[in-house]
């Protein structure tokens, strides 16, 4: 009986520091993010993650991230050499966080909130006299943007007192660079967070 009370307080302290983790606490990390685009286009970015959790189960949480890798695709006329490229300039997203725990460490969430998406494009194309003919080829760019509802689904796994990590896969707002063209935007992240 002796040697089991010491092992029962270590266990009630152990899950009282978890729960006290899990409320009334901000948090801040880093992430990864692969995203897929359904007119063949990949695009991946990097970012930090900072959040305010009200209790295990809420929380409201920020993302912000920039592109690491685009999309881009050059070619070639008897006139001419062209090219695109297309990169993720910014993104933030603004969510609240449903979560409920499984087990002891390991809890499944939901992500509904807003995404904002700022697209950097650049390119070349030909310039033409006034009869119509090729002149010659001038670069031009700008910035391309796409916002609205952003949903998901994830996993969080609590490695310590303060640090977690997590995998979620989210539907972001339509890709819709034309009045006439649409594409779903699909996005997969996997991250780290540290409670304070």
């Amino acid at each position: 009986m002796k040697k089991l009370l010491p092992l029962a307080i270590t266990i009630l302290t152990s899950s009282y520091a978890a729960t006290a983790n899990a409320e009334d606490s901000f948090y801040i990390g880093a992430l990864y993010n692969v995203q897929e685009i359904s007119a063949d286009r990949d695009l991946n970015t990097a970012g930090i993650v900072a959040g305010y959790r009200y209790n295990q189960y809420f929380a409201l949480e920020t993302r912000l991230a920039k592109g690491t890798s685009g999309y881009s695709f050059y070619f070639e006329t008897p006139q001419y050499d062209g090219g695109y490229e297309e990169d993720i300039d910014s993104q933030i997203s603004l969510s609240i966080k449903a979560s409920y725990p499984i087990f002891e460490s390991f809890q499944v969430y939901g992500l509904v909130g807003f995404t904002k998406t700022e697209l950097e494009i650049n390119a070349t194309g030909p310039r033409l006299n006034s009869e119509g003919d090729f002149f010659e080829v001038l670069p031009y760019g700008f910035t391309e943007s796409e916002s609205g509802l952003s949903y998901g689904i994830g996993v969080d796994y609590q490695i310590n007192e303060q640090f977690n990590i997590f995998i979620d896969y989210q539907i972001l707002p339509d890709f819709e660079p034309q009045a006439n063209f649409s594409s779903s935007w699909k996005s997969t992240t996997i991250g780290f967070s540290y409670s304070f």
